[in-house]
């Protein structure tokens, strides 16, 4: 039988941390976890041989409605953890129930999970972030856009992630009006005022049970059709010192219990956070060479109630790759991994389609720039060397 919860919270090694999810990020928790002694339970949403699956002790292959699938999940578990979460919180209610932790707490992803319901969090922390209404109907959306003087960013209040389920909305284009009238016409949404912007940035923060914060300093990122392409550490100090500040804020008046990414927009004359991610993100996948305790590291150590690590980092870059990278065959990885430092994760995702995340690949440099600059060439060149050979069956 594993260990069982102490008196103060912690969940000792040997332990079965259930995550509540299979992808990648699961993946890259389980082998923090395993890394420290832990098992590992994964629960997919119905998806068998998950990227998180592969490596887990337990793959729980069944949608998140399943009753039975949860009991079986949070039997097998110890504590429970997100991956994702754009989920039924159902099987966090029922595991603390059981008598199990659960960190985050279902509360904070059900707020987190809604964008209505986290700006509305936002406000009453004081923290500043875009003007916003809950909208219904085209009537309201030009309402709103005739208040803010211009066009307005429509955003189903729940899902939605990598640009999608959003539209852009020009008054002076009815295309753009109607979409965002279907929208509203599929479930609840949001508009929000257009934030003019020269940069985002991101902050991931952990905050454990005694209420100790640490983040891992400021990822400046870029984004390609709403997707995520590269992240790059930041040294501005005073950037560094304002988005770290609201972070924290943020984590506390979540009450984290966890990790979670703060994405914020940098217009110039302050920071304003867009949204929250109760979980780590792909911003802070560089954190894993450029920190002695990584995003994931991190996750562990919250959820187990174990002390937080060093969250600092040293110059670092991350580019995505994605499905394309996969369109004209297989790539050939020995011309990154030849690179002095180029460090290659893949996700062990069967199918690589547009768009979809497959792997990324991370540079320690001796600035930001420089790594920068290395991680995109390394992966240019992946693209642009030719194919291997199909492997004969």
């Amino acid at each position: 039988m594993a260990p069982s919860t102490s008196r103060s919270g912690v969940v000792a090694p040997g332990a079965v941390i259930g995550v509540v999810g299979g992808g990648q990020l699961g993946r890259m928790l389980a082998a923090a976890a395993h890394q420290l002694g832990y098992r590992v339970a994964v629960f997919t949403g119905g998806e068998t041989d998950t990227p998180a699956g592969r490596v887990a002790e337990y793959e729980i292959a069944a949608p998140f409605d399943d009753a039975e699938a949860r009991r079986a999940f949070v039997e097998v578990s110890d504590v429970v953890t997100w991956e994702f979460e754009n989920v039924d919180t159902v099987v966090g209610d029922e595991a603390r129930a059981a008598g199990l932790p659960v960190r985050p707490a279902p509360e904070l992803v059900r707020t987190c999970q809604d964008r209505r319901r986290e700006r509305e969090m936002l406000g009453e922390a004081g923290v500043p972030h875009a003007p916003w209404s809950p909208v219904s109907s085209a009537d309201e959306i030009l309402t709103w856009c005739d208040m803010w003087g211009g066009r307005a960013l429509v955003k189903a209040a729940r899902g939605g992630y990598d640009g999608k389920s959003q539209q852009l909305v020009d008054p002076a284009d009815p295309r753009t009006v109607a979409a965002a009238a279907a929208l509203c016409a599929a479930g609840p949404t949001i508009a929000e005022s257009v934030v003019e912007f020269h940069r985002e940035v991101s902050v991931v923060v952990a905050r454990s049970l005694d209420g100790t914060i640490v983040d891992h300093g400021v990822v400046v990122n870029t984004h390609v059709d709403g997707i995520l392409d590269t992240s790059v550490t930041c040294t501005d100090p005073d950037l560094v010192e304002a988005a770290t500040g609201l972070a924290w804020q943020v984590a506390a008046a979540l009450e984290l219990v966890g990790v979670a990414c703060v994405e914020m927009f940098d217009t110039g004359d302050g920071l304003l956070v867009n949204e929250i991610a109760p979980r780590p993100h792909n911003s802070g996948h560089l954190t894993i060479e450029a920190a002695a305790a990584s995003q994931f590291d991190q996750q562990v150590r919250t959820v187990c109630g174990l002390p937080l690590g060093d969250g600092r980092c040293r110059p670092a870059a991350m580019a995505q790759l994605l499905g394309e990278v996969w369109d004209s065959g297989d790539p050939d990885w020995s011309v990154v991994l030849a690179r002095r430092g180029v460090h290659l994760h893949l996700y062990g995702k069967s199918e690589p389609r547009r768009g979809r995340k497959m792997g990324h690949l991370t540079v320690v440099g001796d600035s930001p720039d420089e790594a920068l600059e290395r991680v995109t060439e390394a992966r240019r060149a992946l693209i642009a060397a030719p194919r291997l050979a199909p492997v004969s069956p």
